[in-house]
Order: structure tokens, then sequence, then C-alpha cells
């Protein structure tokens, strides 16, 4: 019980996590429409929107959610507790992830994910990601009909965010090996502790000033992608973590702030190919139709 409580506590201070709830009230969904994983991706890609730090009044809103969710917290409470979400918090599906590439998209090859080297630089601190790594999302347990296999389908059906792929894009299913080491992300200390283990304050090339006076953001530090690939395969963001950790600042005097802010939907980021198996999925011709959502709730 005690971890339901902690956990009701997180998703009530985060800030996307509360818009994803107040969007779903506002939208007339309930504990039984948020059990459905299409649905629950489709409303992060909505609430990721609605939190855009380029906005303007990303502050504003990001406030506003904190304190309009306070009177949703029976539903946080039965949606967090509900077996059927239990998916949101589950470490990496080995054998369900999607990689989707557009035609314009610099993704690497998933049989040819090259290892990073050297120190980080400016762009994979403000990306949080190292340049040539490849991004994948958990096939989700739906139709095969349905538009929404993913969280990267749900963030594409949105009008993609910061990624505006070249139409049509290619879909593959990957199976991750058995040994692949992958570092799971379900909360905004995880993000802290793994930036405390293989960033370099040293290197670190600060945080982004536009994001800062656009969005009030700090990004922070970054793992050092070279640094991590020593030890590690991967780094798996759940959907739990991506709704309770993105845009949650959090200090330590060892590394300072971190705030987890440019990763999109539920995901892994890849610094070498593991993959044990690639099957070919019929490419998308055009962005994945969802129902729209109503008028911002604010």
């Amino acid at each position: 019980m005690s971890d339901l409580v902690d956990r009701l506590e997180e998703f009530l201070d985060a800030p996307l996590a509360a818009a994803f709830f107040v969007v779903a009230d506002h939208d007339g969904l309930g504990a039984d429409d948020l059990a459905d994983p299409a649905t629950a991706c489709t409303l992060a890609a909505t609430a990721v929107g609605e939190l855009d730090p380029w906005s303007g009044d990303a502050p504003r809103v990001r406030a506003r959610a904190v304190e309009a969710v306070r009177d949703l917290r029976p539903l946080v409470r039965r949606v967090l507790a509900d077996e059927r979400n239990t998916w949101w918090q589950a470490p990496l599906r080995r054998e369900a992830q999607l990689h989707l590439a557009g035609r314009d998209d610099r993704v690497p090859d998933a049989s040819a994910v090259p290892v990073l080297q050297g120190p980080l630089n400016r762009w994979e601190t403000y990306a949080q990601r190292g340049e040539h790594t490849l991004i994948t999302s958990t096939e989700l347990p739906v139709p095969p009909e349905s538009p929404v296999r993913s969280g990267a389908h749900a963030v594409l059906a949105h009008g993609g965010g910061d990624w505006q792929p070249g139409y049509p894009v290619r879909q593959q299913r990957l199976r991750v090996a058995e040994h692949a080491r992958v570092a799971e992300v379900h909360s905004p200390a995880d993000w802290h502790d793994l930036v405390a283990r293989y960033g370099d304050p040293t290197t670190h090339p600060g945080s982004d000033a536009h994001l800062a006076r656009s969005g009030e953001v700090d990004n922070g530090l970054a793992p050092t992608w070279s640094a991590l690939a020593a030890d590690l395969d991967g780094v798996h963001l759940s959907f739990a973590g991506l709704l309770s950790a993105l845009f949650v600042p959090l200090t330590s005097a060892d590394v300072g702030t971190t705030t987890l802010w440019s990763w999109e939907h539920e995901g892994t980021r890849w610094v070498r190919s593991v993959f044990t198996a690639t099957g070919e999925l019929p490419p998308l011709e055009r962005a994945p139709e969802v129902a729209g959502h109503a008028s911002p709730w604010w």
C-alpha cells in the first residue's frame, strides 16, 4: 500500500501526469477508458503537446495542471491501483519493440547502430540522447487495425512533436537479445541516478539557454553516452516513467539539477545493435488518425 501512496503523490506532483489526468477528465474519460493502452498512449501524446516548452506559456500550464489534478485524486488512485495498468511500469518487453523511421530521418539501421565515442557534445546534452542512437517503442496489445500501435504512433497521430518524418514511415518489429543490458527509468530519481552514474560535470556544456527562457526548464547534466555504452546497450523509459519524470527537476549536491524533458513517449534509446530478429511491417503512408481532443482544458 505504501508503494501506491508514494506513486500517487509522485503522479500528483508531476506536470505531465497531472495534465494526462486533467485532459482525461476534460474529455470525459474514466478509469475504464484509461485501461486501454492505445487510449492511454494517445492521451499522453496529447498531454505532451499541451506542455510544449516552446509554446511561450508552458510554465503556467504546468502549474495549472498540478493545481487542477488535486481534485482528481480519486481517479488517479483508481488508475494507479488498476491491475490492467501494470504495463505502465513494466520493464522492457524484448520481443515487442517497434522501430519507426521516416523517409528523411537520419536514423541508423537497426543492424548497425554505431557505438558512440568521445565526450558529450552540446546537442547530446540538449537532446538527452546520443547523436546516433536508435529509438524503439513497445508494441501495444491492440487489434491489428488499431492506428495507435505504440507510443511512437500516438506521437505521430498528434503531429510528431519535434519528430517530423517524411512519409512513408518504415515499420520494423525488433527482438532484443536476452544478453542486452538495459537501464530502466520509471521515475525522476531513476533519470537522476543514471545521470549521476554516467554524466561528467567537468565536460558539461551547460543547460540550454533558449529552453530555460521559453519553458523555464533547466535540462541540466545528461549521461555521457559513450561512457554509458561501456556498461549498457540501451535505456528504457517506461510509460509510468514518462508521466512521472517529464519536466520534473531533481537536484543533488554531486550532480546539480537534472530534468528529463526531451522524450515524448515510452521507448528505449539504443547505443548498439542487440537485436536477434527483425520483421518488416507495412509502412505507414500517412500519420495515424485518432479522435481529436476537445478544446484546451485550461
